[in-house]
């Protein structure tokens, strides 16, 4: 092989090395924008810059919370009073029960307790509101406080207590499920919702979002 040929030959490879490393970097480059579109899409902020774009986005019909360890999917939601909704929660943790109470106004404290033990919002959003609960699965308990529960499965057995137990909310088992049908009621406004399970440590670790419902 003469000088020439060598040359050429290494400049053959040399392009066959830029061309496979200029596919590896579009096939990873690819790769990456769509898991960072995935995980985007998946946060709440960037859904909210979006609805900022084009309107406030309300809530209706079908509306579903994830929850996990220990935060809320989405964490943000709009609401309009006089709405039908059917809340669809669901506990995505394999290891952890949990909760989801909707309410404002602080918060209070265990009587009980000396330490600073929050366990419940001290206003709650369902007093007074008709739900129905349309599915259950794995639900440990629930409280119904002062909700109009029109609609209460026959499957269990699982724990149902009534008012001065305080706030309505299902705690559901790790893999649990619960759909709560409902119209939103006349509460305009900004409310919380929040896991207080564990003595308010999952709220302490950031499982909470807000709800921001609008007038007629």
């Amino acid at each position: 092989m003469d000088g020439e040929d060598r040359v050429n030959g290494s400049s053959g490879a040399d392009a066959m090395d830029v061309n496979w490393s200029r596919r590896s970097f579009l096939i990873g480059t690819s790769s990456v924008l769509a898991a960072s579109a995935i995980a985007l899409f998946e946060s709440s902020n960037i859904a909210k810059a979006f609805s900022a774009l084009n309107g406030v986005q309300v809530d209706s019909g079908m509306t579903k919370v994830f929850q996990q360890d220990y935060y809320y999917i989405p964490n943000q939601m709009t609401w309009r009073v006089g709405t039908p909704m059917t809340l669809h929660i669901h506990n995505l943790s394999t290891t952890h029960f949990h909760e989801m109470q909707i309410g404002r106004g602080g918060f209070q404290r265990d009587p009980n307790y000396f330490t600073d033990l929050r366990i419940q919002f001290k206003q709650d959003f369902w007093d007074g509101v008709p739900v129905t609960i349309e599915e259950e699965h794995w639900v440990d308990n629930l409280v119904t406080n002062k909700a109009i529960v029109t609609s209460l499965p026959k499957t269990g057995p699982w724990l149902i207590t009534g008012a001065g137990n305080g706030n309505f909310s299902p705690t559901l088992r790790p893999g649990g499920s619960i759909s709560l049908k409902f119209t939103v009621p006349n509460k305009p406004g900004v409310w919380e919702y929040g896991c207080f399970v564990q003595g308010f440590i999952h709220y302490a670790d950031g499982m909470k979002g807000t709800i921001d419902i609008l007038p007629a």
